[in-house]
């Protein structure tokens, strides 16, 4: 793993929060540090780690979960002076009646729907006085793994990179999360057997992802501008 050791932050509240700076790219630069985080959700951070981030330089979040979510869990800067707080939802509410989701194949659903709110989002991040950001969902593993991946390889990141950082993930949020996530499928009425997969974070998904959009929507140069007005991305690279 690419830098693990620096890149995971320890703060109290949180376990998935890290830092995705120091990946190669295809180029032979490297992504910055301190300049883009994800994360699980930010309600439980606690004031030190709020204290932590801001030194950091912390100006944006940008949360991607649903309205739902978001009230259930308030995020601990939506009323900040310091940060910037946008939701950002990349779904309207919860899946569908009768939804089973695939993820052995990798998120193709996600690639399909989502273009438009993923274009956005890299404008979002073009913005000035966006950067350094923190991009979070609940987990921060799924919907926060798929736009990290996508901004990832839109800025010419090695997939070897993208994908080690896809399954840095399941290292974070520990053994802990798949028995909190089975707990949360049963209470919804599905099958955990349906679901189970969905609680891990093979590298080899986020490589088919890559690889389905590579194929299905002529790679990520392609599909970033058929999907909305996003500028020609500035490299965060050092």
């Amino acid at each position: 793993m690419v830098g693990a050791d620096r890149r995971v932050l320890r703060l109290g509240g949180v376990r998935n929060l890290r830092d995705v700076g120091g990946y190669p790219t295809t180029d032979g630069r490297c992504t910055r540090w301190r300049t883009m985080y994800r994360s699980d959700c930010l309600d439980c951070l606690d004031p030190a780690g709020q204290a932590s981030l801001v030194a950091a330089g912390l100006r944006s979040v940008i949360d991607l979960r649903d309205a739902t979510e978001v009230a259930e869990r308030p995020n601990v800067f939506a009323a900040s002076r310091a940060v910037a707080y946008r939701p950002f939802p990349l779904f309207r509410g919860p899946p569908p009646d009768g939804f089973v989701p695939d993820l052995r194949r990798g998120y193709l659903r996600e690639v399909d729907l989502l273009g438009v709110q993923f274009a956005a989002l890299v404008e979002e991040l073009l913005q000035p006085g966006r950067m350094p950001t923190l991009v979070h969902c609940a987990a921060g593993k799924d919907r926060t793994g798929v736009a990290i991946g996508v901004v990832l390889a839109a800025v010419g990141t090695e997939r070897r990179a993208i994908a080690e950082d896809y399954a840095l993930s399941q290292v974070c949020l520990g053994p802990s999360y798949i028995t909190e996530a089975r707990e949360w499928v049963v209470r919804q009425g599905w099958n955990w057997s349906d679901w189970e997969h969905t609680a891990y974070t093979p590298p080899e998904r986020m490589l088919e992802t890559l690889a389905y959009m590579d194929e299905r929507h002529g790679g990520v140069a392609r599909y970033m501008p058929d999907h909305g007005p996003v500028r020609r991305c500035a490299r965060p690279a050092a």
